[in-house]
C-alpha cells in the first residue's frame, strides 16, 4: 500500500536528517511554485535493505547533483515493486527534467 505524500520539506541535510522515511518508496526533487505545489524535476525510488528514501536523498545532496532543487516530498511503500511500479508511472506522468529517458 502506498502511503499519504509527505512534503514539501525543505532540501538541505537537517531536513532531510527529520523528515525524510528510513523506508522504502518514492521520492520528487524540486522546488515550491506560485501555486504552492512541487514542480517536480526529479523522481528516485528507495528500495529497501540500505537504500532508503533518506539515504538516496542524502547522496543527491552531498553529490550537488541539482542547483535549482530547493524542495522534496515522497511517498512510502510497503514492497520494492510497488515503488518501482509507481516510479515509472511518476516519471512518465511528469516527464521531470532530471529524470533519464527509457527508465
Amino acid at each position: 500500500m502506498i502511503s499519504d505524500y509527505y512534503g514539501h520539506y525543505s532540501y538541505n541535510s537537517k531536513s532531510i536528517s527529520h523528515n525524510a522515511a528510513d523506508k522504502i518508496g518514492v521520492y520528487y526533487c524540486g522546488y515550491v511554485n506560485e501555486n504552492n505545489r512541487l514542480s517536480t524535476l526529479y523522481v528516485g525510488r528507495a528500495a529497501g535493505d540500505t537504500d532508503s528514501i533518506k539515504s538516496r536523498l542524502s547522496d543527491h545532496l552531498n553529490n550537488n547533483r541539482w542547483p535549482d532543487v530547493s524542495h522534496f516530498g515522497f511517498y512510502i511503500c510497503d514492497t520494492k515493486s510497488e515503488a518501482t511500479d509507481l516510479e515509472a508511472k511518476e516519471i512518465a506522468r511528469l516527464k521531470p527534467k532530471y529524470n533519464s529517458m527509457g527508465k
